[in-house]
């Protein structure tokens, strides 16, 4: 494939994830210098959400904005699974959005992009339908994909995390696998783990191009890629994918790396005053006479952790 000046990225939101939606396409602009095509698979971003988005990208230039109104997708053929959303599954609809193009680049907006992006267009798919990041160093995720959800599955730790996609279009398009990814998320909704990732690799077992990690870095899996690959020496991200605590609820690795963006965009506010709020929502107190701290329950990142007297933990009990 030849290289072109555009450089076409997708990215799925609804208006919830709006403010990281803006902090992801600022971090890309921030350091790339091609020309970005941002086609956005819109789940309900407001009119007051794209105004800011415009207003957080307006001093770069070397940017377009396409909206796709992914409601009039049939997306509500899609069972409602865990804590998906179903605008999710939007990314199974990209080859059909933009007949022209060919190849380009699938990110989640729990990003942030700290190189330039031209180096992950450029690299050469060959035959590939798709270039992917490894997730060998977790081995829930694939295990529990042959054994619960698909036991034809023969892909081993050769599970890839689709947070971050080089997509081979014209391959897929010609093959019409997204119509298969729609019609086997639907036969196997009730076993799914990880819904659209376990789709695809499925459809696309052991038939893709492995990516360095620096593509898709998850920093707070760092240990753990640490312990699958001892002797790895792991450059500078070009991507940094937060995949566990969210660095707008919580501390994570790297966070500092997302605030650096997201002070630089007009959600900042919007993003401090909610997440103080749920913040100051998620802690219970018990007072014993009214006055000393008897019990304390702290809930985050899904978790609630119990306290006597306020600073002793007794209890840590995972939420589903």
């Amino acid at each position: 494939m030849s290289k072109v000046a555009h450089i076409p990225v997708f990215l799925a939101s609804d208006d919830n994830y709006a403010p990281f939606l803006a902090t992801t396409m600022y971090s890309i602009l921030q350091n790339t210098k091609s020309f970005i095509d941002f086609y956005i698979l819109d789940g309900g971003i407001s009119k007051i959400s794209k105004d800011k988005i415009v207003r957080s990208l307006e001093n770069f230039t070397n940017k377009s904005l396409t909206y796709f109104d992914m409601s009039k997708c049939g997306l509500e053929r899609f069972p409602n699974l865990k804590h998906y959303s179903l605008n999710t599954f939007s990314r199974y609809f990209i080859p059909d959005l933009v007949p022209a193009i060919d190849k380009a680049i699938y990110m989640d907006v729990d990003i942030i992009v700290k190189g330039d992006v031209a180096e992950l267009y450029h690299i050469d798919l060959g035959d590939y339908p798709l270039g992917a990041v490894l997730e060998d160093f977790y081995e829930g995720n694939y295990k529990t994909l042959k054994q619960k959800v698909y036991p034809a599955y023969n892909g081993g730790d050769k599970y890839f995390n689709a947070g971050v996609l080089l997509l081979n279009i014209k391959n897929i398009r010609e093959n019409k696998t997204m119509d298969k990814a729609v019609q086997l998320t639907i036969d196997l909704f009730d076993k799914l783990n990880c819904p659209d990732q376990d789709v695809f690799n499925i459809l696309f077992e052991n038939n893709f191009k492995i990516l360095d990690y620096k593509y898709n870095f998850m920093p707070d899996h760092l240990k753990f890629i640490k312990q699958k690959h001892p002797d790895l020496v792991l450059p500078e991200p070009v991507i940094i994918h937060y995949t566990g605590p969210k660095p707008w609820k919580a501390m994570s690795n790297r966070k500092a790396d997302f605030d650096e963006i997201l002070e630089k965009t007009e959600f900042k506010d919007d993003v401090r005053t909610k997440y103080k709020i749920e913040e100051r929502a998620s802690k219970k107190s018990y007072l014993l006479f009214g006055i000393l701290p008897l019990y304390k329950i702290k809930k985050k990142n899904n978790c609630a952790k119990h306290y006597l007297f306020g600073f002793i933990p007794f209890l840590k009990i995972k939420e589903k």
